[in-house]
């Protein structure tokens, strides 16, 4: 159920303020920030990468809730040395540093998504977009001086009228004064729209901007920099003001007289409001988003915001502010290629962990899911990238030996031929990761992906208090990345207390709950040790059926022994890097178990679930095609086993094989492919090429993520479509 806003006095949305002691209007401040991509739609596109870094975006309007907060900070650093950060955003994912007022990412480092804010003090009134800060401040300079609000200025007004185009001209003030404008430097009071300056002079009235090119002054003092240069404005009352270019200001010569149609309520020149009016905002930017959209938003997980101010306000801003806070926390760990990102920017993996989070807010929109996620409390998902090689540097030359004399230390630029170099240049920042990590450099890579989770994570505490005791962290690793982290999690402790004030640089800070590859070739590794996947001594997961003692279980430090709760290994078929991992627990049962494939998010998925309640239902009947993980009910002529084959077969070690996949997995399986929806006309040698990096845009692999992470733990809340069928002729 959604309220109403009321407009007043308790809401974000209020256009009016107190007035100041000397009966000035105090003005409703906006905040702004120009990004392509809008920090307020879960839904929203990831933008192209830009070849220009100054192409201009439209100015956005922080949400309401997210300016109360913001101009709280401003107010209350009002020394001109503010240092304060503001999480802003739908999800809490950017924050706004007040000083130099730019908007950067929390968690990640930015990909071209600093942005620059402004606040805003003077409003265009057709688009409501802010006046240019420096043009606002002298506004509001001009606006002190003549004291509009005021009886006295009303008289003047009429008076002027009276008298006639003379009468207009002394009520015809200039935005700059007129030494100033011809570019010659005057002492005037001066309010500069660098934010130091600004928050330290005028605080509350002054216009401010930030600007993303270091060493820059926002407001320059080149006369050809000033806009409106020999403009000038007449101030018709308290909240509005028109600029007027010098063929449309008052002049007894040519008889001009705009304030008379002004006061009629014309508009002359250009009309610009003090002060920020949302209402006004929502008729002239109307909404454009679907139900659906809607839904997600009201969805999509928040992320703490332990430092931000609180205030009161009216009922529909608490429930703005009452979205569901996030239960589990998922972190991906990237595999090969992200050295080509530094040249590339649509390579770049936080764009596609970006679009990635959206489709899962998307599904956690999904009515359908309703009955099967155990997400107490409308708890929410929340997706962050592990960017690990963006902090790495291999150029360290080769490694030196005892007894060796020093030649100089040579890199890969220098054994690389000029010859072909594009190619040369995609083999070294993509494939070259997998022999880096294969070297020497292998500790190194293992303690980027360490350090780089921990920071994530432990910013992520910082931010959400209490969440290392009640949230749920979750690994998805891609490529060389599923390497990595199972290397990692075979030396993790069985379980990890989070202290604050260590950090670990040998392990993860953190519980993994779930464990999911994606394109992974975390088999052909387990296979060059000559090791198996084998489910950890003492994890106590929860819901199980087995215990994890005995035979079936392994100790911490054993390569393939992963402290987590699940594992899942998911290929797309045509992948080339992906390998399958069932057969590393044990090779003669998983003979037994047939091929399973990510359910489809179509309406087949549930429909499936349908087909499998049928079958476990005397007098139902399934309809002829069942999903994928679903048993049909054997018919009359069904070959049984004979006695011989009974008589031979080694139930004890089918147990035990048994016990160690519903140990590693709810489910009873590990692996799962995913449709490829090619069809008959498919090609496996094209369709390959984009094979391993399909998963982000996979409907099938978010959704399985989503219930996964958000159902309830225990092999007795599995879904029947993702439970391990053997095949026929198998017990």
């Amino acid at each position: 159920m959604s309220s109403e806003h009321t407009y007043g006095p308790t809401c974000h949305l209020s256009p009016n303020a107190p007035a100041s002691e000397d009966g000035m209007p105090s003005m409703k401040a906006q905040f702004f920030y120009t990004s392509p991509l809008p920090i307020d739609d879960p839904l929203s596109a990831v933008p192209p990468a830009s070849s220009s870094e100054t192409t201009k975006h439209p100015p956005r309007p922080f949400s309401a809730f997210d300016n109360n907060a913001l101009e709280e900070a401003w107010l209350a650093g009002n020394d001109g040395e503010n240092t304060m950060e503001v999480p802003v955003g739908i999800s809490r994912l950017h924050s706004v540093k007040l000083q130099p007022l730019l908007m950067i990412p929390i968690y990640w480092s930015p990909v071209h998504d600093i942005a620059a804010v402004t606040r805003g003090t003077w409003f265009y009134r057709d688009n409501l977009y802010p006046v240019e800060p420096a043009v606002a401040n002298r506004l509001e300079l001009g606006y002190r001086e003549l004291r509009p609000w005021s009886r006295t200025w009303k008289d003047e007004l009429n008076s002027a009228i009276e008298v006639g185009a003379i009468g207009e001209e002394k009520i015809s003030h200039p935005i700059w004064p007129v030494e100033e404008a011809k570019g010659k430097q005057v002492e005037s009071t001066f309010l500069s729209t660098d934010p130091g300056y600004a928050a330290k002079h005028f605080y509350n009235e002054a216009a401010a901007e930030g600007s993303l090119e270091s060493g820059s002054r926002p407001s320059s003092a080149k006369a050809s920099s000033r806009k409106y240069a020999t403009s000038h404005v007449i101030y018709k009352d308290a909240r509005n003001a028109f600029i007027l270019k010098p063929t449309l200001q008052p002049s007894a010569y040519f008889g001009r007289k705009p304030l008379q149609k002004i006061i009629k309520g014309m508009t002359i020149g250009i009309h610009v409001v003090r002060g920020f009016d949302w209402r006004a905002w929502e008729k002239i930017h109307p909404s454009k988003r679907s139900r659906t959209i809607s839904k997600t938003e009201e969805m999509a997980p928040q992320a703490g915001t332990a430092n931000a101010p609180k205030s009161n306000f009216c009922k529909a801003c608490g429930l703005q502010e009452e979205r569901p806070r996030v239960k589990e926390l998922i972190l991906v760990i990237h595999g090969i290629g992200q050295k080509l990102s530094e040249r590339v920017e649509s390579f770049h993996f936080t764009h596609a962990i970006n679009s990635f989070r959206r489709s899962v807010n998307v599904e956690l929109g999904n009515k359908s899911l309703d009955n099967v996620l155990d997400l107490e409390g409308g708890g929410g998902i929340m997706v962050l990238p592990v960017n690990w090689r963006s902090t790495l540097s291999f150029e360290d030359g080769g490694p030196m030996k005892d007894g060796d004399q020093d030649h100089g230390d040579f890199t890969l630029k220098d054994i690389t031929p000029e010859t072909i170099p594009a190619v040369r240049n995609i083999l070294a920042d993509v494939m070259l990761d997998i022999p880096y990590y294969l070297s020497h450099h292998k500790p190194k890579m293992i303690n980027a992906v360490i350090t780089e989770a921990n920071r994530v994570y432990r910013l992520w505490c910082k931010n959400n208090p209490g969440f290392h005791e009640t949230g749920r962290v979750h690994l998805i690793a891609h490529s060389l990345g599923s390497a990595m982290a199972m290397e990692v999690l075979s030396t993790q402790p069985t379980s990890v207390k989070y202290n604050e004030d260590n950090i670990n640089f040998d392990h993860f800070d953190f519980n993994t709950t779930n464990l999911f590859f994606a394109g992974s070739p975390a088999g052909f590794f387990l296979l060059l040790n000559k090791a198996n996947l084998i489910p950890r001594r003492g994890q106590n997961k929860p819901g199980t059926d087995f215990s994890d003692d005995g035979d079936s279980t392994g100790e911490e430090g054993t390569f393939g022994c992963l402290a987590v709760d699940n594992v899942y290994n998911i290929l797309a078929a045509n992948d080339p890097i992906a390998y399958r991992l069932n057969a590393t627990v044990d090779s003669l049962y998983t003979a037994s178990l047939k091929l399973a494939k990510v359910p489809s998010a179509t309406v087949s998925f549930f429909a499936g679930i349908g087909n499998a309640l049928k079958t476990a239902t005397p007098g139902l009947a399934a309809t002829p095609e069942l999903a994928i993980g679903h048993v049909a009910k054997p018919t009359i002529g069904a070959r049984l086993p004979s006695q011989v084959e009974m008589a031979v077969h080694d139930f004890t070690r089918e147990e035990l094989a048994e016990k160690r996949f519903y140990l590693l997995n709810d489910n009873g399986q590990i692996d799962w492919y995913l449709s490829t929806g090619g069809g008959p006309l498919e090609i496996q040698y094209i369709n390959m090429l984009g094979a391993h990096s399909s998963y982000w845009t996979s409907p099938d692999f978010v959704r399985m993520i989503v219930i996964e992470v958000g159902r309830k733990p225990g092999r007795a809340n599995t879904l029947p479509n993702m439970r391990a069928v053997k095949k026929p002729g198998h017990k």
